[in-house]
């Protein structure tokens, strides 16, 4: 059989059986970065069909071939929308959220280090070299992390702008709070006004949850209030109870 022909034949047995939940870190099968996984990046993918060799886009695997099981994955995540940062994500070495100088010093540690598994390795070519570093520029300030989103929201309540605050709030709580800031009106400034920095309590032990404790002042008495954020669907951080 040629190898079109097995390519097209592996296609049609993909999709028949790809009828699958999404997981929350799925491997980026965008591969044009126009935020959706389409014909589009299956062309890319169909053009390293069965090369081998580091770095082949389509290689989601990274055992430096496209093969059966790419295949297999680009099926899974067909047509699945991906945010900036979820095509950064692998970059992200300390998994806090965002590409920034923690990862960038992780990255240079390994800097032109050679072999296997190395940290920083982006393409798997066995060297992190420039073409990591092209990779990581590419996703320099990609993505946030909860501090970020808890002051934006706190300036968009401030600012009585209630539709924008409720952005930064998590898909399952945005209509109680919705309820929440509705009664208190025209005193969101206020409100706002009261709530302070935070501080980070602890990593949660469900994956894509992280806890905080928000800072509140009165007088000579500080006072502390559980903050709770969670990843959506796009991996952005989103309050989920404060």
């Amino acid at each position: 059989m040629s190898n079109i022909k097995a390519f097209l034949l592996a296609v049609i047995i993909s999709i028949g059986i790809c009828n699958v939940a999404l997981a929350s870190n799925f491997p980026n099968t965008n591969l044009n970065k126009d935020n959706i996984a389409n014909f589009y990046d299956f062309a890319i993918f169909a053009n390293n069909w069965e090369k081998t060799g580091a770095g082949l886009a389509g290689d989601f695997d990274d055992n430096n071939t496209v093969d059966i099981d790419d295949l297999m994955t680009f099926c899974l995540y067909w047509l699945s929308q991906y945010s900036e940062y979820q095509q950064c994500q692998r970059i992200d070495l300390d998994s806090d959220g965002i590409i920034a100088f923690e990862d960038l010093a992780k990255f240079a540690q390994n800097w032109l280090s050679t072999g296997t598994g190395l940290i920083g390795d982006f393409d798997t070519s066995n060297s992190v070299d420039y073409n990591d570093l092209s990779t990581f520029a590419d996703c320099w300030l990609k993505g946030s992390r909860p501090e970020s989103i808890w002051e934006q929201f706190k300036a968009a309540l401030a600012a009585g702008d209630i539709n924008t605050a409720l952005t930064f709030i998590s898909e399952t709580s945005r209509d109680k709070y919705a309820e929440i800031f509705q009664i208190i009106g025209s005193k969101l400034p206020d409100y706002a006004a009261g709530m302070g920095d935070l501080i980070l309590k602890s990593e949660s032990e469900i994956e894509g949850e992280i806890k905080y404790e928000m800072r509140h002042q009165v007088g000579s008495e500080t006072y502390l209030f559980p903050v709770i954020f969670v990843k959506d669907e796009q991996e952005n951080w989103k309050i989920e109870r404060f």
